[in-house]
């Protein structure tokens, strides 16, 4: 047997979507306030990121991923330039007093201010704010440019923006590109006549009752990996109005193509999705998740 059709289709639902705008609306006041202690409020910019900016959240999700990108410095990736390009970068550009550390000390001394010292948790990447019905994780970063072309004007200066920050524990630089995961899944989307973000909400459910059986253990499956690992089945794997066949498509080409997840990209086309920073995913977890997908299709109903 296979999972019905009408269950997939409770799966797919997506979760809440008006409080976390709510939240991301609150921070952002709060921020931007005459009281802020963040310096240029006008170089900030605020949005969410993770599942609920990307519409792939499902029931019960209660963290809002929130970033803070100040744009008044960024950090510049100049590797993929020539000789020439990397002289001319660093004739153009100048190091700057203004450190994330001190971003980071600014949006914290606000946020503790607002909301009291009780409601906020310094994280790792991130700092908690606890509200009364959900979570915000608010990511401090500075905008990140990996350039591709640089010359003497503007028009002909040409990168990619990402974000980058920094681990609170080891202060170990973190990069991502929250912009890019956002358009790529639009258009992913778009090409399988909506039914990409919809399957991924039906997969994050696969885990969430996976987990609850005890058959995998939550960490070793972030729902963030999930998104990303779907991001490689090709289009026309998903079938329009039809999940059953959609799930079983994703699954077998998954196991077909056990041996290529090397190959596997980020939905941002900058990152391999398998690698050994904490930012990647190992293959072993990965396989782990699609075959125990895959007993929990084939056993459902017995």
């Amino acid at each position: 047997m296979t999972i019905s059709n009408s269950q997939l289709d409770v799966w797919s639902n997506q979760g809440a979507t008006t409080t976390p705008k709510l939240l991301r609306e609150k921070i952002e006041r709060v921020l931007r306030s005459e009281t802020s202690l963040v310096s240029d409020k006008k170089d900030v910019s605020i949005y969410l990121q993770g599942s609920y900016k990307n519409s792939t959240n499902i029931y019960g999700n209660s963290d809002v991923d929130i970033v803070v990108q100040t744009n008044k410095v960024f950090y510049g990736d100049i590797s993929q330039l020539t000789e020439i390009q990397k002289n001319a970068y660093k004739n153009y550009t100048k190091n700057s007093d203004y450190t994330w550390d001190i971003y980071k000390k600014e949006i914290v001394s606000t946020l503790v201010e607002y909301f009291g010292s009780d409601k906020i948790i310094i994280g790792n990447k991130s700092i908690k704010v606890e509200t009364d019905n959900f979570e915000a994780d608010v990511v401090p970063c500075i905008q990140y440019r990996k350039y591709y072309d640089y010359g003497n004007t503007t028009d002909s200066q040409n990168y990619v923006e990402g974000i980058k920050f920094f681990t609170t524990e080891e202060k170990r630089e973190v990069i991502n590109y929250p912009k890019l995961h956002f358009s790529f899944g639009a258009e992913k989307n778009r090409e399988t006549r909506e039914m990409y973000k919809p399957t991924i909400r039906i997969f994050k459910n696969i885990k969430k009752t996976l987990v609850n059986a005890g058959k995998l253990d939550k960490s070793t499956v972030p729902s963030y990996f999930i998104e990303n690992l779907l991001y490689n089945v090709p289009n026309e794997r998903f079938v329009k109005g039809n999940y059953s066949l959609t799930v079983l498509n994703l699954l077998s080409w998954l196991a077909e193509n056990r041996e290529n997840m090397s190959l596997f990209i980020c939905q941002n086309k900058m990152v391999n999705l398998f690698g050994p920073t904490p930012e990647q995913w190992n293959e072993v977890d990965a396989t782990n998740f699609i075959y125990e997908s895959i007993i929990l299709s084939n056993e459902w109903g017995k």
